[in-house]
């Protein structure tokens, strides 16, 4: 499993332009080869927004990405809906499978 996160700082008054722009990129990468989740998140009690989107594998992500981030940068301005550039968090799978003298 891989997951890419982007954590957003929207400006005030634009939260809701990001958020659209989030679920342009969501809409246009629904049945995209190894996608299983992908969606903005609100903080709870923040102002921040959590784009997160989870793949079968890294490989994956990568062979998507070049039309996302273009679907996103096409329709965004730079530098009025966000008070700083969006921070990217690149997560992989760190589950350890047991020791083969403990499987059944």
């Amino acid at each position: 499993m891989f997951i890419h996160m982007s954590i957003h700082v929207p400006n005030p008054g634009h939260e809701q332009e990001v958020l659209d722009s989030m679920n342009r990129v969501r809409l246009a990468a629904l049945g995209t080869p190894g996608l299983v989740l992908i969606g903005p998140w609100r903080e709870d009690g923040g102002g921040r927004i959590v784009g997160i989107a989870m793949w079968e594998t890294r490989a994956h992500w990568q062979a998507a990405m070049p039309t996302l981030f273009a679907i996103a940068e096409a329709d965004d301005p730079d530098g009025v809906w966000h008070a700083s550039p969006p921070e990217r968090i690149l997560l992989e799978d760190a589950l350890a499978l047991p020791p083969d003298d403990l499987v059944d």
